[in-house]
């Protein structure tokens, strides 16, 4: 079964972005045709830029890191939730 990542985008505490990417999430998950892993940076709190290297070269030090890289890996394909501020 593909995998698909949803990304929602947005950090803040008031998103309105969280209930678009969460009906996406069940609608993805009740089609049945799809593994759905969620991706929520706010819950992930990813320092900036941390790593020392670039990452097309995969050379990762710091944790988080790592198991981020891993969830994008395993995924076929990707939905990002990303806001548009005016």
């Amino acid at each position: 079964m593909p995998k698909l990542m949803i990304v929602l985008g947005s950090v803040r505490d008031i998103r309105v972005g969280q209930p678009i990417a969460e009906w996406v999430k069940r609608a993805a998950e009740a089609d049945g045709r799809f593994e759905v892993d969620y991706v929520d940076l706010k819950d992930l709190a990813l320092p900036f830029m941390d790593e020392p290297n670039h990452p097309r070269m995969k050379q990762y030090t710091k944790q988080h890191t790592i198991e981020l890289a891993e969830r994008v890996e395993t995924a076929d394909a990707f939905l990002f939730v990303f806001p548009e501020y005016n």
